[in-house]
């Protein structure tokens, strides 16, 4: 079993050399809670952006804004009839080109997903 994942959760991106903003748009439960916050369920949205890799010199951000959703695995525990977010449930992959500075700039395509990492909250548990 997992922690299910509630509001304040922590996203990470699950490739280490990749560096992006990542921001929560999604909207938690408001009636069912753990640890007095908010359940993510299953469709809960994020904007990627500002997407780089400084380590292979791509510090010019890709200009797209990437709207995504974690898909679950969680397969019985439900809130508000929609099956929860567990920790280390996962976006589906998103396709990004940074680039490296130059005349012209040399593109980097990256692929990776994010990550919910922390699930915010460790008392309440799911499959």
């Amino acid at each position: 079993m997992k922690a299910i994942a509630v509001d304040g959760a922590t996203f990470m991106q699950n490739d280490p050399l990749v560096v992006c903003t990542i921001a929560p748009v999604g909207v938690p439960s408001i009636k069912c809670k753990a640890e007095t916050k908010g359940i993510l369920k299953d469709g809960y949205n994020i904007i990627v952006s500002a997407i780089t890799v400084p380590s292979a010199g791509a510090s010019i951000p890709d200009p797209a804004s990437y709207p995504v959703a974690f898909s679950t695995t969680a397969t019985k525990v439900k809130a508000d009839g929609t099956l929860v977010l567990l920790e280390g449930d996962l976006t589906p992959t998103i396709n990004a080109v940074p680039q490296i500075p130059g005349s012209p700039p040399t593109p980097y395509p990256v692929a990776f997903k994010i990550e919910i990492k922390v699930a915010g909250q460790t008392k309440v548990k799911g499959i």
